[in-house]
């Protein structure tokens, strides 16, 4: 059932025990969020449990809206960016029972409610990850209640210790890589091209954000060897794409058998020539002999 403006004026409105506005569009098999700005921005509380609701996104200015309860949907991701816009002052979101698995979806959320107090994600994937609640203790400093639990102060400061660890740089270069994969494939799906991070930047932002320290080495010694400006120009393309380049003279094709490189090829065609021309010089020098001894 699609969320429209007549669903939205029947459905039960009501103080709750908070004494909170709340709209109750619960169990309506609702698979999209729209037509929310009938509600004139009138609820401090909406509850969309128990539909079929895919994504957290598509809301108009909310205000007024403080508590966001979601539990028992299908959802995978949220639109940071538009939560951030249109409902700035989220302080509760319920996500218990959802399909998340991606701890860059908890830096979206990070993103998104920066005055969150209280977060679930019982029942989602992602609270299987390693580090998991530390991860969402660091991102939301003003979080009071993680999963029905409170967050006591030692998780704070460990938390904070894993961040500034080798196994959280670690975690957060995971979960970067995690955030450019998802872009990836919500582009291939929705069949439009959008910016990934790692890809069309320049070759030297690239080249600071994508390489190790090891291979940063290994790629300033290929650029000072390179034997030709067209080998260069292969190097910084690779950089620019985010991909270690291959050796000049063990790049490939599609996986395949190893192709000469441009010095190798310019060196074929170079000696190539040099026969060409040998071989008219000879071919002169045996005319004119042949002319010489029908002149005697």
């Amino acid at each position: 059932m699609r969320l429209s403006a007549e669903i939205l004026s029947l459905a039960e409105q009501r103080p709750n025990a908070l004494g909170e506005r709340e709209i109750v569009l619960r169990g309506l098999g609702i698979p999209a969020i729209e037509h929310l700005a009938v509600t004139r921005d009138a609820f401090d509380t909406m509850d969309f449990t128990d539909n079929r609701i895919t994504r957290v996104d598509n809301f108009p200015k909310l205000k007024r809206l403080s508590s966001l309860l979601m539990g028992g949907n299908v959802i995978t991701d949220v639109d940071a960016k538009n939560l951030a816009a249109n409902v700035p002052n989220l302080t509760t979101l319920v996500l218990t029972d959802n399909q998340i698995s991606g701890l860059h979806e908890m830096a979206k959320i990070a993103e998104a409610c920066p005055k969150l107090e209280f977060l679930s994600l019982r029942g989602n994937p992602v609270v299987r990850r390693q580090y998991y609640r530390l991860y969402v203790i660091n991102k939301m400093p003003t979080l009071r209640v993680l999963d029905f639990v409170k967050v006591k102060e030692a998780e704070r400061e460990k938390a904070k210790r894993l961040a500034m660890s080798a196994a959280g740089a670690a975690l957060e270069s995971d979960v970067r890589l995690e955030a450019r994969n998802a872009a990836a494939a919500s582009s291939r799906a929705s069949g439009t091209k959008t910016f990934v991070p790692g890809e069309g930047r320049s070759a030297e932002e690239s080249f600071t954000t994508q390489f190790t320290k090891e291979q940063k080495e290994q790629i300033r010694k290929m650029v000072a060897e390179a034997s030709s400006p067209e080998e260069i120009e292969r190097i910084e393309a690779s950089v620019k794409r985010g991909v270690f380049p291959a050796p000049a003279a063990t790049a490939t094709v599609d996986g395949g058998a190893a192709t000469p490189t441009l010095t190798s090829e310019a060196g074929a065609s170079s000696a190539s020539r040099k026969r060409s021309v040998e071989g008219d010089v000879a071919e002169d020098g045996a005319a004119s002999a042949a002319k010489k001894r029908r002149a005697e």
